[in-house]
């Protein structure tokens, strides 16, 4: 099920973004408590019928999780080159839903 989908259904207001917002925390709240809700990004939310493709869905979060941080690292180096030409770049990284700010 989409996010829209599931805040049609807590009858959640507000705009799109907050309604998103509020649909991940409950489902953060969901796994906190032992559900093993599985999200993609155009397939939408749904439970892991079994315990080996909740493991697969929790191995491909690392390795997104690694990937954004060595984009990050990277562009930390380019910001901070001798010519100072890193700054002409966006800041931040974008992978998948992840978006991090370079400090």
């Amino acid at each position: 099920m989409v996010a829209a989908e599931l805040a049609r259904s807590l009858h959640l207001g507000g705009s799109r973004e907050s309604q998103r917002r509020h649909v991940r925390a409950v489902i953060e709240h969901l796994r906190d408590n032992g559900s093993m809700v599985v999200a993609k990004r155009q397939r939408g939310y749904w439970l892991a019928g079994d315990l080996s493709l909740w493991n697969d869905y929790l191995d491909s979060r690392q390795i997104d999780a690694k990937r954004v941080l060595g984009e990050t690292h990277k562009r930390k180096r380019m910001l901070a080159d001798a010519k100072g030409q890193g700054l002409l770049f966006d800041q931040r990284i974008r992978y998948g839903v992840a978006t991090c700010g370079v400090a």
